[in-house]
């Protein structure tokens, strides 16, 4: 067995936060409807859980004379939750002629918490969520399978699928031509149908030649070590797994449509507590010292959109004699170096940054209890939590969440410097990377975030 980690935004940034992919378990439900494609009529479906509306369901034909963008997402995915600011934004902007209906597999009591926690934000998109006594929502599903999220439906007026994408094609340009009745060709995504005999929410990969029979097989018999390389394939979403448990637990890993430097970030990147628990090395603690202008170009090539060749971006998968995470990583860099000449080394460098700083450390306390941990990037709750829970946290979001190499300030390094290692309690409403406002929060903690210059470690590449 093993967890996919998606990286969902990579094809615009190449490097995004590694998402575990935790999927709700789904109750019994029927394959009624057929998968619908561009140029589709959709059917006027019946929806339950709806929040942020003046009823809790609806069927669509409630928006005639409207188009709809209908949006998939999740709790757990940050880049769906990144996105919730442009949409609400659009929803404000086109509001007479755009109905945004924001779905998700999620429970009805999970998005409720959620979206009272970030209720500040000025969030109230139209939503649907799971119901435990209700498989309506599914139609949906159904009807628009996706292999990975955010992903998007664009509905004209007439109720005409015009386009399917992700988010980077969330524009004013585009939204101006599904509302009044444009072209959205150059947009759409047309490869977009999956066959699949589950919920189409939990995409399902299908064989098609060694490489993936190869990869996509669990329980591979008989090796005792081995490592395969090869490119781009489009089925499939960036992302990146350890086996855990099976019979190549803490022995395999394998990674889908990953640039050079995001596959040298995963190996030498900072290993959880857990099996399947894993940190990237972030983008602005990575810096090059390359001679070779090909391999230059490999690690910094910057994909917009899916490439058209095979090129720069590659399949891996590696099965090792031992076992243990710390090993398997061994290998990886060994295998990096035999297929790119690459090395890589922890050095320090000075850098500008954000310095957590403890300035009274009697408004830290924790009324004790059991430990509760929850937030993303608009919040933060924390209860008889460990104060490392609040500095990772900060860091997920500042240098974590970043694309671009290191650039001063504006790369959000977050240095701790506090000392400080007892429980805590905090409640923090704060968009994560907004430094200002997340230091008028922290204050209520005798916390602050400084700008300074420390010497840090950081990742070095070379050839």
């Amino acid at each position: 067995m093993l967890k996919y980690f998606l990286l969902t935004g990579l094809l615009l940034s190449c490097a995004l936060l590694l998402l575990a992919q935790e999927k709700e378990p789904f109750y019994s439900y029927e394959k009624t409807y057929t998968p619908l494609s561009i140029g589709a009529v959709v059917p006027d479906y019946k929806l339950l859980g709806v929040l942020n509306y003046r009823k809790t369901d609806l069927i669509l034909s409630e928006f005639h004379g409207k188009a709809l963008l209908i949006d998939f997402w999740a709790i757990f995915c940050q880049p769906c939750l990144a996105q919730f600011q442009k949409l609400q934004r659009i929803q404000e902007k086109y509001k007479k002629d755009l109905q945004v209906i924001a779905i998700t597999n999620d429970s009805l009591e999970k998005v409720i918490d959620l979206f009272e926690n970030i209720r500040y934000q000025g969030f109230n998109l139209l939503t649907v969520a799971r119901t435990r006594d209700s498989k309506v929502n599914d139609s949906l599903f159904f009807a628009f399978p996706h292999k990975y999220i955010p992903h998007y439906i664009w509905i004209d007026k007439n109720r005409v699928v015009k386009a399917i994408t992700g988010y980077e094609a969330l524009n004013d340009d585009n939204i101006a031509l599904l509302t009044g009745g444009g072209s959205l060709d150059a947009i759409s995504n047309k490869d977009v149908h999956i066959a699949s005999s589950e919920h189409p929410a939990m995409y399902a990969y299908q064989d098609i030649d060694i490489t993936e029979k190869m990869m996509l097989n669990d329980s591979i018999k008989g090796l005792i070590g081995y490592s395969m390389l090869s490119g781009y394939n489009k089925k499939y979403p960036p992302s990146s797994a350890i086996d855990y448990a099976g019979i190549y637990a803490e022995r395999r890993i394998r990674t889908w449509n990953l640039p050079l430097a995001t596959m040298i970030r995963i190996a030498y990147g900072k290993l959880g507590r857990e099996v399947w628990e894993q940190e990237l090395v972030a983008v602005p603690r990575v810096f090059l010292s390359i001679r070779d202008t090909l391999l230059l170009h490999k690690l910094t090539v910057d994909f917009k959109q899916a490439p058209d060749t095979t090129a720069d971006m590659y399949c891996y998968d590696l099965i090792i004699a031992g076992k243990g995470r710390k090993l398997l990583m061994e290998k990886m860099k060994e295998d990096l170096y035999r297929y790119f000449g690459v090395n890589a080394r922890i050095v320090q460098r000075k850098v500008q940054c954000y310095i957590l700083s403890l300035v009274d450390s009697s408004r830290l306390r924790t009324k004790g209890g059991d430990t509760y941990v929850s937030g993303n990037m608009y919040y933060l709750k924390l209860q008889n939590a460990e104060f490392s829970s609040l500095s990772e946290h900060i860091r997920t979001y500042n240098e974590g969440s970043k694309t671009t190499p290191y650039k001063g300030l504006e790369s959000g390094i977050i240095v701790d410097e506090t000392n400080f290692t007892s429980r805590i309690d905090v409640n923090i409403a704060a968009r994560m990377n907004d430094i200002p406002s997340l230091n008028g929060e922290l204050s209520k903690y005798g916390l602050a975030l400084l700008a300074g210059e420390r010497l840090i470690d950081v990742l070095l590449i070379e050839d």
